[in-house]
C-alpha cells in the first residue's frame, strides 16, 4: 500500500513540477512577445517623429516637416493654411533646391485599428508618411510669440509661432485572459517655426 502511495505522490509532484515548467515557459514567451512589441512600437514612433533611412533614401519625420513651416515662403504670403487640433496644413520648402509646396499633416477618421495619421504632399492624394496608428485622437496645440496657447488657431493662423504635438501609440499584450491590457506609449514634442519669426 505504501508503494502505491509513493507512486501517486511521485506522479503528483512530477505533475506539479511539469506544470510549473510549462507555466514558466509560457510566461517567458509572453514576456518576449510583449518586449518585441514594445521595441517595434518604439521604432515605429521614432520613425514617425524623426524619420528614417531605407535603402539609402531619406524619409523625413514630423519634426523635419514641421521645421519647414514657412520656409522659402515670400513675405506677405500666408504660410499656414489650416490649424486644427488634428490637422495642420502649411506651405514650406523642404530643401534649398526644392520648390515651395503644401504639406498636410492630418489624422483621419477612426477605424477598428485606431486613428490613422498621414502626411500628404501638394497633390493631397499621395501620402508621404503613414498610416501610423494612434490610440487616441491626435492633439495639436498652437502657441503665439509669447508662448500663450491660441484658443482658436484656425481663425488666428497669422499668430501661430510654435506647436505642441501629442501622440499616443498603443499595442495589445499577448495575454488573452484577465491580464490582457493595452500598452499606451505617449510622445509629446514641441516645434518652433523659426521661418515665421524671420518673415
Amino acid at each position: 500500500m505504501s508503494s502505491i502511495l509513493d507512486v501517486i505522490g511521485s506522479v503528483l509532484i512530477g505533475g506539479l513540477i511539469l506544470l510549473t515548467i510549462f507555466n514558466a515557459l509560457s510566461n517567458v514567451q509572453v514576456f518576449s512577445y510583449n518586449t518585441q512589441l514594445q521595441i517595434s512600437l518604439n521604432k515605429m514612433s521614432e520613425d514617425l517623429i524623426t524619420g528614417r533611412k531605407v535603402n539609402g533614401e531619406d524619409y523625413p519625420g514630423l519634426t523635419r516637416y514641421l521645421s519647414k513651416v514657412g520656409a522659402g515662403v515670400p513675405t506677405g504670403t500666408t504660410a499656414i493654411l489650416e490649424a486644427t487640433s488634428n490637422s495642420f496644413r502649411f506651405f514650406g520648402q523642404m530643401s534649398v533646391s526644392s520648390s515651395i509646396r503644401m504639406i498636410y499633416i492630418v489624422q483621419e477618421s477612426q477605424t477598428s485599428e485606431g486613428y490613422p495619421i498621414y502626411v500628404y504632399n501638394s497633390d493631397m492624394s499621395t501620402s508621404e508618411l503613414g498610416p501610423f496608428w494612434l490610440a487616441d485622437s491626435l492633439n495639436l496645440t498652437y502657441y503665439d510669440v509669447n508662448n500663450t496657447i491660441i484658443t482658436l488657431p484656425n481663425s488666428n493662423r497669422d499668430l501661430i509661432r510654435s506647436i505642441k504635438v501629442d501622440l499616443i501609440f498603443f499595442y495589445d499584450t499577448l495575454h488573452p485572459d484577465i491580464d490582457k491590457r493595452i500598452i499606451r506609449h505617449r510622445i509629446v514634442f514641441w516645434r518652433y517655426f523659426k521661418n515665421l519669426y524671420l518673415s
